[in-house]
């Protein structure tokens, strides 16, 4: 029996727009938006979500990737960097309703400078949810194995088939279910809505 239920953020419960985001660095550093795509530093990326470097070091990361000299300022950075987070999904209903009979957690690989600066003030999930569980806080990123087990010790989960985890990225659902937790891979409502129905969590 299923009590606890994990949502991703990104694409689940919140659209995300990088185009907006390359478009404004693009416009901002006067570098094309092919080459801003084709240097980011993905690997910086991946620290600054596991909490091994902060914002500064992450926007200096990102600067540094470009052709220099660099004109790209540090509020030109920020405000296209929160340009990535878009509109609150339909989603939070179906979490409000799962709320009634289950404890909601959030399960995000994600960065302090969204969490701190607009999901804790912007988004209504964040004071839906029992708690959550943020990759820069565990040092831990989806699909890696340890997250999932930190968020369910978290949660005071001791058994994995008690737990079901939505995400928009297969691979992160492959890593849950592989543990024995339960996964449904987010598409969109209708589909995540139509999924718990036939679980038995929604009437």
């Amino acid at each position: 029996m299923i009590k606890t239920i994990f949502f991703d953020i990104g694409g689940v419960l919140i659209d995300i727009h990088p185009e907006r985001t390359y478009q404004y660095l693009s416009d901002a550093a006067d570098v094309d938006i092919n080459i801003i795509k084709q240097l980011f530093p993905w690997d910086a990326h991946c620290q600054y979500e596991r909490g091994i470097i902060n914002n500064e070091e992450w926007f200096l990361a990102f600067r540094d990737a470009l052709p220099q000299p660099c004109c790209l300022k540090r509020l030109d950075f920020w405000k296209a960097w929160r340009l990535l987070l878009g509109q609150e999904k339909r989603t939070v209903k179906i979490l409000e309703q799962l709320k009634r009979q289950y404890s909601i957690w959030l399960l995000s690989n994600t960065n302090p400078k969204h969490i701190q600066d607009e999901i804790f003030n912007k988004y209504r999930f964040s004071k839906i949810a029992n708690g959550f569980v943020y990759s820069f806080d565990v040092g831990y990123r989806k699909p890696d194995l340890k997250i999932y087990n930190l968020a369910m010790k978290k949660a005071g989960s001791s058994c994995p088939e008690e737990c079901l985890f939505i995400d928009d990225l297969l691979e992160n659902v492959k890593a849950a279910k592989s543990l024995g937790m339960r996964g449904i891979h987010f598409h969109s409502y209708g589909n995540l809505e139509v999924e718990l129905v036939v679980a038995g969590l929604l009437p």
